[in-house]
């Protein structure tokens, strides 16, 4: 049950936030009552805690509170074996994991019907698993650890706990042939302690997971490696996302991190020259502000500094009332909260938001969605959640101009009350209005065209995805709008995470690798057609496979003009460690999967997905926060540099004047040529996909006898065409938008 007090508080505090709304007229504070409000939040965020706490069952990655209140009642009734198995559970969830071993052994010794030994043998094989990857991968780490294929550097060189695991999944499918969750981890096992393929049983063996894939004969293939731990942004916790900007004005990009724990503090990490990073959370003023799945960041106030806004609450339908942070950029190297005087606060459950300037006022204006009444609310979030149960429509937020917001929740043929995921803005129609496609988990896509402003000025929306057909997958997360095919039409591909076999990932991932049927949804990349329709292009794409995404983000990576896509996968079930997947753009034509030849193919649980070049080298990065679900499932955050060679390569970062500050929604058209063949490169001003955010300069990469001969800038809102002629390469070039 909802802890009284702590509802009483919440409410007490929206009640507040209103009154500060309605008075906040020109949006100025005062220094004093705006440190106020950012102190509230810190207490509303520690209230959550305190409820946590007190009623653990409710968060499904408290697990610390969990495993104190399942310890109360198998020593409440000691001769329950059933609480002593759920125990064994919570502790393999948590940080002591070590301890659910000696526990599962007992319980084998004396719990002798089939289902129970079948229950203690796997539980055994997991915990040994995820020690030895807490042994080798996290103690004794190198930047090949967990990443498929493994080298010899990957290999574990403490082999125990690795063979441990081996003889209970061995035994497991000598009894059960038919698992092939069981295949999954007796095979990963083996490439873990060295032995794969020689060493595993031909009858359980799935072939090719050291090499995987089919590159065609000169495909560029970029490759990385990961060198997070060096740069000092290997933040070691749970599931959470990044956004990259440069938050501090040194012209080094940054990163802001979260993790969703609720006492996981959120990081802020400044670059330096020298490509590495210093961690400045608490000299930025951050203390205290905790959690967050989902980060987003954008200059809200046309500042010149991003702001950054801190998404709450996902997967946990009426449990995740939990509040949003605006956290406004002070431009001094620290942060605010201004969440309550914005107008922005509401307990809602969210992980997805994106930016747009919807008036053409100059101001960003933002999308939040939400997760409301769908069958599949209570996944995670408990069983004492009812099914299709909670209203928490989504809204559209326009901005005053003056750090405050309206809210919208209906908006001129905008209403959206579903169980929202991922969502992006994209101009499908090229009218210069921003249109907004939305992702929803177990149900029917939306896609809003903008249709202009009423004689009031509010945007005016057509809810048309069934008729354009991209109201599909219906088990999708995040999204991305880009142009796959550089012919100047913003396309959709939406990723599917099909909770109907959330609990078989590893053998879905396996029967495909057999060449055996599956049951889970495949993604979508929708080709736009030029009238508002699309074309559903997945197969022939190359993305018609097992994915189960999360995080997901596109950029450039080869340098070749088309954009790349990498996607964190996985699940909370800590079996299911599958790579996570880069799939390299072949000229507009279709995605080539390159996971193990570029080197990311990182088995740990993939979420928010960031991509810039850290280092000015013309180089697309990635950044991309790990760890599951469950307090015990952390890891090391990954920065994959890019070591490939460059070629030619432009970047462009704008400033705009009539048009917002950082230009988002801008349209860039560079021509280039190599003196006898020319084309075009179109991007848009975005930060990228819906789960992790990039940085909002543009790339234009190019082969190495390419160059630029002329942009076209093509400015949001109000702003006209702008052109520049002949720009230098190798550079990032910064643009002042003209009058």
């Amino acid at each position: 049950m909802r802890s009284g007090y702590l509802h009483i508080f919440l409410i007490l505090l929206v009640i507040f936030a209103l009154a500060q709304a309605c008075g906040a007229g020109s949006g100025e504070q005062p220094i004093a009552a705006e440190r106020e409000n950012h102190e509230r939040m810190v207490a509303m965020l520690d209230s959550i805690i305190t409820d946590a706490r007190q009623d653990p069952l409710k968060y499904f990655y408290a697990n610390d509170f969990r495993l104190a209140y399942v310890d109360s009642l198998r020593k409440a009734n000691p001769d329950v074996p059933q609480l002593e198995y759920r125990y064994a559970m919570e502790l393999q969830n948590s940080k002591d994991i070590r301890q659910s071993v000696p526990l599962l052994k007992e319980l084998g010794s004396f719990m002798t019907d089939p289902r129970s030994q079948q229950l203690v043998d796997e539980g055994l094989a997991i915990s040994f698993l995820r020690l030895a990857e807490l042994n080798n991968c996290i103690e004794n780490y190198t930047p090949s650890n967990c990443i498929l294929p493994f080298d010899e550097e990957a290999i574990h060189q403490n082999k125990e706990y690795i063979r441990s695991s081996l003889e209970h999944s061995s035994s497991l499918l000598e009894r059960f042939p038919q698992n092939y969750e069981y295949f999954w981890i007796y095979n990963i096992g083996h490439i873990a302690n060295g032995s794969y393929p020689d060493s595993v049983k031909p009858e359980f063996l799935i072939p090719g997971l050291q090499n995987f894939e089919n590159v065609p004969d000169g495909l560029a293939v970029p490759r990385f490696r990961d060198r997070g731990m060096e740069a000092g942004v290997a933040d070691n916790r749970i599931s959470g996302s990044s956004c990259v900007e440069d938050f501090t004005g040194n012209e080094h990009l940054d990163i802001f991190a979260t993790s969703y724990g609720l006492r996981d503090q959120v990081v802020f990490y400044e670059g330096m020259a020298d490509s590495d990073f210093r961690n400045r959370t608490f000299s930025a003023g951050l203390e205290g502000i905790m959690g967050g799945l989902n980060v987003v960041c954008a200059d809200i106030n046309n500042s010149g500094f991003a702001d950054v806004l801190v998404l709450r609450g996902a997967w946990l339908a009426e449990h995740g009332e939990h509040p949003n942070s605006l956290l406004r950029n002070n431009g001094d190297g620290t942060f605010t909260d201004i969440t309550i005087q914005a107008g922005l606060l509401e307990l809602k459950p969210t992980q997805v938001a994106a930016f747009a300037d919807l008036n053409g006022s100059g101001y960003l204006d933002m999308f939040i969605g939400n997760e409301s009444i769908s069958a599949w609310q209570a996944v995670f979030a408990g069983d004492d959640v009812e099914t299709g149960g909670k209203r928490y429509p989504s809204a559209i937020f326009l901005n005053n101009g003056n750090e405050t917001f309206v809210r919208h929740e209906s908006l001129n043929g905008f209403e959206l009350d579903d169980f929202v995921k991922g969502a992006a803005w994209g101009d499908f129609n090229n009218d210069g209005f921003p249109d907004l496609y939305v992702s929803v988990l177990g149900g029917a896509n939306k896609l809003f065209m903008h249709r202009g402003l009423d004689s009031d000025g509010l945007p005016v929306f057509e809810e048309i995805a069934s008729g354009a057909g991209v109201n599909g997958p219906e088990f999708s997360f995040p999204v991305m709008v880009f142009d796959f095919n550089n012919n100047g039409l913003d396309d959709i591909l939406a990723v599917t995470y099909d909770v109907r076999a959330i609990g078989d990932v590893a053998a879905e991932v396996a029967r495909e690798k057999l060449g055996l049927p599956v049951r889970s949804e495949h993604s979508s990349l929708f080709l736009n057609n030029g009238d508002e329709t699309f074309r559903d292009a997945s197969r022939e794409a190359g993305l018609h496979t097992v994915m189960f995404g999360m995080g997901a983000n596109f950029a450039d990576l080869t340098n070749n003009g088309y954009p790349d896509v990498y996607i964190g996968t996985g699940a909370p079930d800590l079996t299911s460690i599958i790579p996570n997947r880069l799939f390299i753009n072949q000229n507009g034509e279709r995605f080539v999967e390159t996971t193990a030849a570029s080197g990311v193919g990182h088995l740990q649980k993939g979420h928010g997905v960031s991509m810039a070049d850290f280092n000015a080298n013309g180089l697309i990065d990635i950044y991309t926060v790990l760890g599951g679900a469950v307090e015990g499932d952390y890891y090391h955050n990954a920065l994959f540099e890019n070591r490939s060679e460059p070629g030619n390569w432009l970047m462009i970062e704008l400033e705009g004047r009539s048009s917002n500050r950082q230009g988002i929604g801008a349209r860039l058209t560079a021509m280039v040529s190599n003196g006898e063949v020319s084309r075009k490169i179109y991007r848009t001003v975005s930060t990228g996909g819906s789960f992790g955010a990039n940085n909002t300069r543009v790339h234009f990469g190019m082969l190495d006898d390419e160059t630029v001969e002329r942009v076209e800038i093509s400015w949001p809102g109000p702003g006209s065409l702008q052109v520049i002629d002949n720009p230098d390469m190798n550079r990032i070039l910064k643009i002042v938008q003209q009058d």
